[in-house]
């Protein structure tokens, strides 16, 4: 089941050519896939949810930037599941139809009353009718954060920065899309007024009660790659990956 919602392109998500930021179309993603959770009555709108989808990573595509004030139509759909892992995939469209971003994700369940991962099986992804075969970037698979980790890279900046109340969502936890933000903050200058048309996220470890992180910048190959780490043991939070569309 494809779900549709239309957004409005407002100020804040833009940057200073007045087009629509990499961070405002990962929060539109978000919040397509929370409303089709509260669609499939899974995701509560006033009170603590009995079950929480987690984001474990996000590829989006960018195949152009609509102006300050236009209107977006986004779709989504959930498309394949394993025990462990459910995919989703997303389309954003223009006011004219253009494509504006294709994009996918997985996504893990989460027990909220025992804060237990939940097996996912067709029951609970009945709700959301899965249609598998229709794919965003058939035959993707996400990088390995663990063959990452092991990638010898030669950081080019590293920095900390801190973290404030306003980064963190209902969950008590900094959210997903800030991280996109939080990796600009240590582009070189020339790269941070670029507008990277591919981002890859992979999470490993939620940003929660410290107060800094650590930011480390490495450009692989064509690549900008940024790893946002604790200071205090290097324990990786996420990778953030950026590049311009093939």
């Amino acid at each position: 089941m494809k779900l549709e919602q239309k957004f409005f392109v407002g100020a804040f998500d833009v940057d200073d050519e007045k087009k629509i930021t990499n961070a405002a179309l990962l929060e539109i993603l978000s919040d397509m896939s929370m409303l089709h959770g509260a669609v499939a009555g899974q995701t509560k709108t006033d009170r603590t949810s009995d079950i929480s989808w987690v984001v474990l990573s996000w590829r989006m595509k960018v195949y152009n930037r609509p102006n300050m004030f236009s209107t977006l139509r986004a779709v989504t759909w959930a498309r394949d599941f394993n025990k462990v892992r459910a995919g989703r995939d997303y389309i954003i469209y223009d006011e004219d139809d253009n494509i504006v971003v294709k994009a996918t994700a997985e996504w893990v369940a989460l027990d909220v009353p025992t804060g237990r991962f939940l097996r996912i099986t067709p029951e609970l992804m009945a709700p959301f009718d899965p249609e598998p075969e229709d794919s965003t970037f058939p035959g993707y698979k996400f990088p390995s954060i663990r063959q990452l980790e092991k990638t010898e890279t030669d950081v080019k900046i590293s920095g900390e920065m801190e973290i404030t109340r306003m980064m963190h969502d209902y969950n008590g936890h900094v959210h997903n899309c800030v991280y996109q933000n939080l990796a600009e903050q240590i582009l070189p200058e020339e790269q941070f007024q670029h507008k990277f048309d591919e981002v890859v996220i992979l999470y490993k470890l939620e940003i929660t009660t410290q107060k800094k992180v650590l930011l480390e910048y490495s450009a692989p190959e064509n690549q900008h790659i940024v790893a946002i780490r604790q200071p205090s043991d290097h324990k990786l939070h996420a990778f953030v990956i950026m590049s311009d569309r093939e």
